[in-house]
């Protein structure tokens, strides 16, 4: 069973989005909601910031202004062989702690796993820069294309004179279908071919012996080891670099 506070936070999370509350208007003092029965001071006060970690309202102390939920100045949505790629919504938040909560994938990544608020938090923070002009990422969920759940994530940092990160990683339930690989390719491909990148790199833990087979397949050539490259699982850990240039990228 949820928590009191999370079952109030949801619940008003839905009036928002279903448009009971006006963007600019303020939520109900917190100690109205108490005197409603809604539960103690601490209860309302922790769905207040929950509601503010998803991005709804701009305060957690009772008089939040709602937000409106704002789309990209101009939404990305790539179709690769095996996946779609879109823009993240705030309603993709349980879909994406599946993945960053999990630490048969984060074993993997260059963090711990997350509770549900920093995963709302890690969705706020995207939709949040896909707004800059220019974008400093390309950040963009995993879907497949009969189903709009999300199952990964892809990214591509942009750094450099021309130059990306990329990163990327997929639900353990839906490893071993080729979604990693398809996802990479598709957002290189559209790194190269739209956003005119020279070259995109990408850092790897040496154990993670399916990543690297991902970027081996996808033409990328490894270019040596940069240690202690990450602190993750409480202890630093080094990365093996990848890179693939845009001449040879066309050439694949």
């Amino acid at each position: 069973m949820a928590p009191k506070w999370r079952e109030l936070a949801d619940r008003l999370a839905a009036q928002i989005r279903h448009g009971d509350f006006a963007p600019g208007q303020h939520l109900p003092r917190i100690r109205d909601l108490v005197a409603a029965g809604e539960g103690s001071k601490a209860t309302v006060h922790a769905a207040y910031k929950a509601l503010e970690a998803q991005g709804l309202v701009t305060s957690s102390r009772g008089h939040g202004t709602i937000v409106r939920l704002h789309s990209p100045v101009r939404p990305i949505r790539l179709v690769g062989k095996r996946v779609v790629l879109r823009e993240f919504t705030y309603e993709d938040v349980d879909d994406v702690l599946a993945i960053i909560g999990d630490d048969k994938v984060t074993t993997w990544l260059s963090f711990d796993s997350r509770d549900r608020a920093q995963a709302a938090a890690m969705i706020e923070g995207t939709i949040e820069r896909a707004q800059l002009e220019p974008r400093n990422e390309i950040y963009l969920a995993v879907t497949k294309h009969d189903d709009d759940r999300v199952i990964g994530f892809a990214r591509i940092g942009l750094a450099g004179v021309q130059a990306g990160k990329l990163g990327y990683a997929i639900a353990a339930t839906e490893w071993g279908h080729g979604y990693a690989t398809s996802a990479a390719r598709t957002l290189t491909s559209y790194a190269f071919k739209e956003l005119g990148l020279h070259r995109i790199s990408a850092a790897i833990g040496p154990d993670n012996a399916a990543s690297i087979a991902i970027v081996q397949q996808l033409g990328f050539t490894r270019e040596g080891v940069l240690r202690d490259h990450v602190f993750t699982n409480g202890a630093w850990r080094d990365s093996v670099l990848f890179s693939v240039l845009a001449h040879e990228w066309r050439h694949l």
